[in-house]
């Protein structure tokens, strides 16, 4: 009973952790969904007991190197069930987690799993498991100090986000049309040159200033503590009101006019805008580029959810020195 309750406990504290530390190097986004994740954790190491004493079985009745891999292979499995498990009781709002919740479960389940083989029958000691964590503590070094080199040589984002929809017909568009949405006079007329004919609506938009998302309804919030501004989090995720006036911003322009299956990335745009049209037909996108300029962060158009109602395809952001932030791009009523 005692290895059971060791169990539970190396699960859910090391999955809390990396959730922490996740948190922690977001610049505390994401701090008020620790508290919940940490129960839900406890909850569902609960419901791997059910298993261990198979597992332990298993282990003892195999040799070090198999042992290792069963581990591995066990805890993908098992992360991945947590994960099914959370979708089944939520749903969609399983995305609103500030941090990934595979990858914490994982870090979790393994070291759980570790423990587990070593107090198994099989060879697999802790000279084993020291070599092999130093291993992977060097492997996720590696990978962290390359992420972090890329973000210091990013440029510093600013610039504006307008989503619009698109819906085709005969209609031929004017300027006026277009440049209601903020946009200036050569960025719809980069629109209408470019052949679209149809009717355009948004009412919201994202501004990034200095690579930090900001609130220009309420330029109080701080998205990177979110949990000391209420309401901040929905704010942050659909936008700001749109401001009739045309304003000089460099901006990202997307134009969809239907659901698409599969993400989209492109390279944003370093002191000039951009333009991304979806064709009518496929989920390929035309970029209109207004200079050359490019930075080396990527925006991701995502493939639309289509578990929630009505179905939505986000944005999905790389902000310098910030991580990935989920931005809500476009609501669809039928696919």
């Amino acid at each position: 009973m005692k290895y059971k309750i060791l169990y539970l406990s190396i699960l859910t504290i090391v999955s809390t952790l990396v959730a922490s530390s996740y948190v922690i190097s977001n610049d505390g986004y994401g701090k008020g969904d620790i508290q919940a994740f940490a129960f839900y954790s406890l909850i569902l190491s609960a419901i791997s007991l059910l298993l261990v004493k198979i597992i332990k079985t298993i282990f003892s009745k195999v040799n070090a190197g198999i042992g290792l891999f069963l581990t591995i292979v066990y805890s993908i499995l098992q992360s991945f069930l947590f994960i099914l498990i959370m979708w089944l009781i939520f749903g969609p709002w399983i995305g609103a987690f500030s941090f990934p919740l595979h990858l914490c479960w994982l870090s979790g389940t393994l070291f759980a799993n570790f423990y587990l083989l070593i107090i198994s029958d099989n060879k697999f000691n802790y000279k084993y498991f020291g070599i092999t964590i130093i291993t992977i503590s060097l492997g996720l070094l590696i990978v962290f100090l390359f992420k972090k080199g890329k973000d210091e040589m990013a440029q510093e984002q600013n610039f504006d986000i307008v989503c619009l929809v698109h819906r085709p017909s005969d209609v031929v568009p004017e300027l006026k049309d277009l440049t209601k949405y903020s946009l200036t006079k050569n960025e719809a007329q980069s629109i209408i040159d470019l052949g679209l004919k149809g009717t355009f609506w948004t009412d919201k938009f994202f501004r990034i200033s200095k690579s930090k998302l900001e609130s220009t309804d309420y330029p109080d919030y701080d998205f990177d503590e979110l949990e000391n501004n209420p309401g901040a989090n929905i704010e942050f995720t659909f936008g700001n009101k749109l401001d009739s006036l045309t304003n000089n911003n460099q901006k990202v322009i997307i134009i969809m006019n239907h659901p698409q299956e599969d993400d989209f990335t492109f390279q944003e745009p370093f002191n000039t805008s951009i333009i991304a049209i979806q064709s009518i037909e496929k989920d390929e996108f035309e970029l209109k580029r207004f200079g050359k300029e490019t930075n080396s962060k990527n925006i991701i158009i995502r493939g639309t959810d289509f578990r929630g109602f009505p179905y939505s395809t986000p944005l999905i952001l790389n902000l310098k020195n910030r991580g990935e932030f989920r931005l809500h791009g476009f609501q669809w009523i039928a696919k």
